[in-house]
């Protein structure tokens, strides 16, 4: 790292540096919101009638799909933190994975893959709603892109997108969108619940008094040496963690 910095690289940075050290400790927990999406565990989520555990990250020419196993939290010097995804990824193969001739891609949720690489940052996934294949039945489900009500890029907001349709009726009188700032401020007085997120920012938001007490801990300790009497555990249940 030192030489790194003092040949002036442009990839140096601070947080680079803290990147280097070794975690100082580590929590693992079963809920997460990232952006306003909330992500569940699939052993939580499998006591739920909702489903927010289906995840999908995208690769170099390939997607992979799969289900949250648990949310990491590395706590680094300074205080900084890193989020990771543990998932359960399902085979990408070609037995696996099938295109019908609507485009829905169907996946066999009972196939596993990629067991030594179940890692992912929590900010680089999509979350995905899995439907039952009333077609090839059993594991097989099709997976759908999720798109959460309430959420807003602040850039596109007052912005007239180009097309081909005709423009839509609008009364003579009537007024055009508020700017970003008057939204938000507006929904926040009447209590309503819109979140606005401005186009290169993120969110991640973990409850600290939700941290898991399963065997997650003891892969992690194998993963990521001398931390383990850092690494901190908690039973709690019910409350939930935003990224």
């Amino acid at each position: 790292m030192d030489m790194i910095k003092s040949d002036d690289n442009p990839n140096w940075s601070h947080e680079l540096l803290l990147l280097a050290m070794q975690p100082q400790r580590a929590r693992v927990y079963p809920t997460c919101t990232v952006n306003g999406v909330k992500f569940v565990s699939e052993e939580r989520d499998n006591r739920r009638r909702t489903q927010n555990s289906g995840v999908m990250a995208k690769g170099h020419g390939l997607d992979y799909y799969g289900v949250l196993h648990s949310v990491v939290e590395l706590v680094y010097a300074e205080g900084m933190k890193v989020h990771l995804f543990k998932c359960r990824w399902f085979d990408t193969g070609a037995q696996s994975m099938k295109m019908d001739q609507y485009g829905n891609l169907s996946v066999n949720t009972a196939t596993s893959a990629y067991e030594d690489d179940p890692f992912v940052f929590a900010t680089t996934v999509k979350q995905m709603f899995y439907l039952d294949d009333l077609a090839k039945g059993d594991a097989w489900k099709i997976a759908n892109i999720v798109h959460p009500r309430n959420i807003y890029r602040a850039a596109t907001l007052g912005v007239t997108i180009p097309g081909p349709e005709a423009d839509a009726y609008q009364e003579p009188n009537a007024v055009g969108i508020h700017d970003v700032a008057t939204v938000r401020g507006n929904n926040v007085k009447h209590g309503r619940v819109l979140r606005i997120r401005d186009e290169d920012s993120t969110f991640i938001d973990i409850d600290p008094n939700e941290e898991t007490n399963d065997d997650s801990d003891d892969e992690l300790r194998h993963r990521l040496p001398d931390i383990n009497s850092d690494t901190e555990e908690d039973s709690s249940d019910d409350s939930d963690y935003e990224l």
